[in-house]
């Protein structure tokens, strides 16, 4: 199992399209399960490396 603190959150701020594509289906999951639901983003690449 990787342990978590070799991700980091992904920037989506720029892409507000796809943060709303999240919101969305943050919203279908929470209507269709009956409770709330958070997705997160995570990148497996450490900040500081850049592209590979």
């Amino acid at each position: 199992m990787m342990s978590i603190n070799a991700y980091q959150f992904a920037n989506l701020g720029p892409h507000e399209d796809l943060l709303e594509d999240l919101r969305k289906l943050e919203s279908r999951m929470r209507e269709q399960l009956g409770y709330e639901v958070s997705l997160i983003a995570y990148t497996p690449e450490a900040k500081e490396n850049g592209k590979k």
